[in-house]
């Protein structure tokens, strides 16, 4: 007979900085799994982008260059199946780590070039500035996958998965051009530019509404909420400010300021969404005077305790604020790994890149709120089981972490499946249905009463 050894519920895939590829176990550590090899963009040329797509069947590696050439790859990672009459079972139990080396030498992992594509070049676009890639990100509909780039001339671009152009539009008039794009709901793309965000169609290479702006300071960074279904962003401007925009005010298109961040630092942030706070690492700019004496940390900010506003009790804004001294994060990814049926039994990791040192430090990350708010959440999700805030927040999460780190791309892939979470759409209509029945029962029953009455 034959068994199948349990693989990882991840894998770390990396682009160190000599733009060479790497696949790692995290839980075990030790040698990696594949690599480091090179992927084929020549020689001087770096690797400045790392993406993945979020597909549960095909596991998609995407890298871009500093001369804007992308490159797609096809990651398999498949568990060898062994005969159990040469296995040889000691009758002593292996030990955690025994059993993580064992697992460890069972799988093959290997990877395959499925296409490659480079933006259009300026003359083609009509302008005499060569366009520079700025970001790129995998989006995937049903059976198609596509691949959308943002160029440094305003431009969004998206090309079939055989690495053909589907067609390019510009977005935004801005300097800098589109400097990056979120994959928000229902396969849109959010991009975002020094003075502007909006909602982009691959389907359709269009913006489906007018893009949302209204701030002085450029924005450095930006995240989706997702509790909120990608519907609520929040922007991280260069001045230190954060933003959260609403995009949506009922059924409608919206571009409502909701609220702002507490100013605790002049250094803008790179954020992350974790389980209603919003991870914020202080990350000053390039060209900021004695930028290395600025001390570096992370901050948890409470969206909810936030949104509620100021009172006469002390705030609880920040949850946590985290420094590494003497070290200096340079930069960080988080992903959220499904591994069972409840939001709690999330396996999360944080990596982060110090300055002036090799390699990341791969941490484990937990969040378990208070009990007070541990119960009123429990309460809401009595009341509204199928929309809770732990629902919400599960079918978000991606099946297939990111960790997007310049130089040091980061990826954690989720092998376990995951539940399939009922649509939004679906759980409206069924609850509307259900009002509008008790409506009308309601309505018969006092016409009946009215007419016996009258009798």
């Amino acid at each position: 007979g034959y068994y199948k050894s349990p693989g990882p519920a991840a894998l770390l895939v990396l682009i160190d900085k000599g733009s060479r590829f790497s696949a790692y176990d995290p839980e075990s550590g030790g040698p990696p799994l594949l690599g480091p090899i090179d992927l084929g963009h020549g020689a001087r040329k770096t690797i400045t982008h790392l993406a993945t797509t979020t597909s549960q069947e095909s596991h998609l590696v995407v890298t871009a260059d500093s001369a804007g050439a992308v490159r797609v790859h096809s990651l398999r990672v498949v568990a060898r199946r062994e005969n159990v009459t040469k296995v040889n079972f000691s009758e002593r139990a292996l030990t955690d780590e025994e059993e993580i080396k064992e697992r460890h030498q069972r799988l093959n992992v290997t990877v395959n070039l499925t296409c490659e594509f480079s933006l259009p070049s300026g003359e083609a676009l009509g302008s005499s500035e060569v366009p520079r890639l700025n970001a790129v990100l995998p989006i995937e509909r049903g059976e198609k996958t596509y691949f959308a780039t943002g160029d440094s001339l305003g431009g969004i671009a998206v090309f079939f998965r055989n690495g053909t152009l589907k067609g390019r539009v510009r977005v935004t008039e801005d300097p800098g051009g589109v400097r990056g794009l979120l994959r928000g709901q229902s396969q849109m793309v959010v991009f975002f530019s020094s003075h502007s965000f909006g909602s982009f169609s691959v389907t359709q290479i269009d913006v489906q509404s007018p893009p949302c702006s209204g701030w002085n300071s450029p924005v450095h960074d930006v995240v989706l909420d997702p509790s909120y279904q990608s519907s609520r962003v929040v922007l991280a401007l260069s001045d230190g400010d954060v933003l959260v925009f609403s995009t949506t005010r009922g059924k409608s298109k919206a571009c409502d300021l909701t609220f702002k961040f507490p100013h605790v630092s002049a250094q803008p942030f790179k954020l992350q969404a974790f389980r209603g706070h919003v991870m914020a690492l202080t990350s000053p700019l390039e060209d900021t005077p004695r930028r290395d004496e600025h001390l570096r940390e992370i901050y948890f900010f409470n969206l909810a305790a936030m949104e509620v506003g100021l009172g006469a009790s002390p705030s609880r804004a920040i949850t946590l604020q985290a420094a590494f001294k003497p070290k200096q994060p340079e930069d960080y990814a988080l992903s959220a790994v499904y591994v069972g049926a409840q939001s709690d039994r999330t396996k999360s990791h944080i990596g982060i890149r110090f300055a002036g040192m090799k390699g990341i430090d791969l941490f484990s990350l937990s969040l378990k709120p208070p009990p007070a708010v541990q119960a009123a959440m429990s309460t809401v999700a009595g009341e509204q089981e199928d929309v809770s805030w732990s629902s919400s927040l599960l079918s978000w999460f991606p099946k297939i972490g990111i960790f997007g780190v310049a130089l040091i791309g980061v990826i954690l892939w989720n092998l376990r499946k995951a539940a399939n979470q009922p649509r939004d759409d679906e759980l409206d209509e069924e609850f509307f249905q259900e009002q509008l029945r008790k409506a009308r029962a309601a309505e018969k029953a006092e016409k009946e009463g009215r007419a016996k009455r009258e009798d």
